[in-house]
């Protein structure tokens, strides 16, 4: 491989993280919103958002292993779109 092709594979995986991360982060931003609407009880609110900051702030360690981050991310999702429907809206 010559320096330029090396030089092109290195910015190809840095856009691709990049690309990925930018993902995430709307994924993040969108499981916010939807937890900021939900009218259900104080108690399911408060244990869904303490999930929310537990897998924020598991993405922000060095180690993070943002596959495991996102599948937390889903079920949040589909428990609070459960807590949605389930509860019903005041």
């Amino acid at each position: 491989m010559t320096e330029s092709e090396s030089a092109w594979s290195e910015l190809g995986s840095e856009l691709a993280k990049e690309a990925d991360a930018d993902a995430l982060a709307a994924r993040l931003l969108a499981v916010q919103r939807v937890l900021s609407g939900l009218n259900v009880d104080p108690d399911v609110r408060m244990r869904l958002h303490l999930r929310f900051m537990a897998i924020c702030t598991s993405l922000k360690m060095p180690t993070a292993n943002r596959i495991r981050g996102s599948r937390r991310l889903d079920r949040l999702m589909a428990d609070a779109e459960r807590a949605r429907g389930g509860t019903g809206q005041r």
